[in-house]
């Protein structure tokens, strides 16, 4: 299937589909900003203090060179400056790099990319994802970042040539002091390109993998065949359900008060029960034939009928079955049930 035939937008279910199996669009550019930004703001924080560590670790291994301390000491002292120097470093860049992850995702736990994909290892596959579009897109990005970064350090680096040349004079703790500051200015500007370039990634890494999971028109009918089902089984599904509904209005006809009709067209089955209802109910309604046949169950089930042509054309047009009648057709319709109950009263009399 060319690319071009699909031109239909993903569906909710293949996006679910996708998702399950890890695969959303995000930007490897974004995370590398949040974790670097993290890094250089710890440094920023916490740089007094690692500085004024790693002089004293200095101060101390000079010291103790002259005695006997073995060296598990010298490497443990190591270790904690070390630990207490770079873990605060680690943990911010790893927390950050969870962030830019849940910010572009959300909380994906997805184990699908973790099973094994031998078509991964397959040769010719390899040589077609390296040789793709795609493929291509990246190399050129990644060759412009590093170039630009390479600008952005030795830009950097020559502005501040004058107080490198000086930086042999300095004793240890100003040393310090001016790389650490020259490293910041450096972060910092590194950190400026990347929110421009995570921007612009982001908006293509969106672009790109929405245009990948583009569907064919097929493929969005199969769907729709496979979650909703084929469109002559929803027309017989829908055929069955008018008739279940059919069978139920007629078996109610028998239990109606009255059926107002007009002589041919209409006929409308009411019911009243004054301690359950507010008003009469429609419990049955037709035309032509189904009129027909409501009117014959009423006269097998000795419910009387009142021919109201008027009123018969209006309960049909604008009440639906099992719905009270609206207070404007109270009146006409109190009079065809008085007319109804006076009957059957007269019939049990005579009786």
């Amino acid at each position: 299937m060319t690319g071009e035939d699909r031109t239909e937008a993903a569906t909710p279910r293949k996006r679910q589909e996708l998702r399950r199996r890890g695969q959303v669009a995000r930007s490897a550019d974004l995370s590398s900003l949040l974790a670097l930004t993290g890094v250089v703001l710890c440094l920023n924080a916490l740089g007094a203090s690692s500085i004024h560590r790693l002089q004293q670790y200095l101060r101390d291994s000079l010291s103790l060179t002259t005695q006997d301390s073995p060296l598990s000491a010298h490497l443990a002292a190591a270790g904690l400056v070390i630990a207490q120097t770079v873990g605060p470093l680690v943990l911010c860049a790893m927390a950050l790099g969870v962030l830019a992850c849940i910010l572009q995702t959300g909380l994906l736990a997805s184990t699908q990319a973790l099973l094994p994909d031998f078509t991964r290892i397959n040769p010719l596959a390899g040589a077609r994802r390296l040789l793709s579009g795609r493929a291509a897109v990246e190399a050129a990005k990644a060759a412009c970042k590093l170039a630009i970064i390479a600008w952005i350090g030795w830009s950097t680096l020559s502005a501040g040539y004058p107080d490198i040349l000086r930086l042999g004079a300095l004793d240890l703790s100003q040393l310090m002091h001016h790389g650490a500051r020259l490293l910041y200015t450096l972060a910092m500007r590194i950190c400026l390109f990347l929110l421009v370039l995570s921007a612009l990634d982001y908006a293509w890494q969106r672009w790109s993998f929405e245009k990948s999971i583009r569907m064919t028109k097929e493929e969005v009918k199969q769907e729709m065949r496979q979650t909703e089902g084929s469109p002559q089984l929803k027309a017989r599904i829908r055929a069955r359900q008018r008739q279940m509904a059919r069978r139920r209005m007629m078996d109610a006809v028998p239990t109606a008060d009255v059926v107002v009709a007009n002589p041919t067209h209409y006929a409308v089955a009411l019911k009243y029960e004054a301690a359950s209802m507010r008003a009469p109910q429609v419990v049955a309604k037709g035309a032509d034939l189904l009129a027909a046949r409501i009117r014959q169950i009423a006269e097998e089930n000795r419910v009387p009928i009142v021919e109201n042509p008027p009123l018969a054309r209006t309960l049909y047009r604008t009440v639906e079955i099992g719905r009270e009648i609206p207070g404007s057709l109270y009146a006409a319709v109190a009079e065809v049930l008085a007319f109804v109950y006076d009957l059957n009263a007269r019939q049990r009399a005579g009786t």
